[in-house]
């Protein structure tokens, strides 16, 4: 079929499902967003095939394109889109996203946050024997092995939120510092498709940080807030640790947790 021919009957189903827009909340490209993704989850644009123009996205679903080019920015940031000059805008293949942290960031009334990540440190360092045990990082004896550990600052509407640090055998994801989008929430996608290592399940581990304890004084800008660890590693198929990342969450009252759909 010409890329005509699937645009046209892509653009009809996105017609047909337009009530869908009424289950979603948060801006507007957001709910632009999560629309598209669940028409991707559900099969009607399989991988390797192209969506409909933006135009015809934004006529289809009443909006100006500038929403719809926001939206597929950010599906494009998250791996699940891929743009291509000249030709349009494809779906990845399934296997490289469909995994995704498991948890997400929003409102305490369940709306989307807008976030800002940024990588601020890299560092390629001798493991420690937890991250040895934790990584399963078995070597020769002869063997140094090292961690790389990213650290990672998310911030909302200008204030930090989250300090994360992100630890993996460097020797199983070399350069891996290079390959990643640092605003992207997870990496899971670049271990699939730089290193064909996918995520097949995470496990979290969540308490609160000790007052005392000085990783969290950056985070305490305010009356309220309660700082959270929150420690997730990330599996794959046959159960080998790929990556663990360490969270230090600022709450207050209109911040929650929630899972990912």
């Amino acid at each position: 079929m010409s890329n005509r021919g699937r645009f046209g009957a892509a653009a009809q189903e996105v017609r047909a499902g337009l009530f869908e827009l009424h289950n979603f909340s948060g801006p507007l490209h957001e709910q632009v967003r999560g629309l598209i993704l669940c028409r991707i989850e559900r099969g009607d644009w399989p991988a390797g095939t192209p969506i409909p123009p933006e135009v015809q996205l934004a006529s289809a679903f009443g909006v100006s394109i500038g929403t719809v080019r926001k939206a597929l920015d950010q599906l494009a940031r998250d791996r699940i889109l891929v743009r291509e000059r000249g030709r349009g805008t494809f779906v990845k293949h399934g296997g490289a996203w469909r995994t995704e942290a498991g948890l997400r960031l929003c409102r305490a009334n369940g709306e989307p946050i807008e976030l800002d990540i940024a990588l601020v440190a890299t560092d390629y360092v001798v493991a420690t024997a937890g991250e040895v045990s934790a990584l399963r990082m078995l070597r020769p004896a002869s063997i140094v092995p090292r961690a790389l550990r990213l650290r990672r600052e998310w911030r909302s509407e200008g204030r930090l939120i989250v300090v994360e640090t992100i630890s993996v055998d460097a020797a199983r994801f070399p350069n891996l510092q290079f390959e990643i989008d640092p605003s992207a929430e997870a990496l899971f996608p670049v271990y699939a498709e730089k290193y064909h290592a996918a995520v097949d399940r995470t496990a979290w581990t969540m308490r609160p940080l000790a007052e005392s304890d000085a990783r969290g004084a950056e985070l305490r800008t305010g009356r309220g807030v309660t700082v959270m660890r929150c420690v997730r590693t990330a599996f794959d198929a046959k159960d080998t640790p790929l990556e663990i990342s360490e969270q230090l969450i600022a709450f207050d009252d209109d911040l929650a947790v929630m899972a990912s759909q």
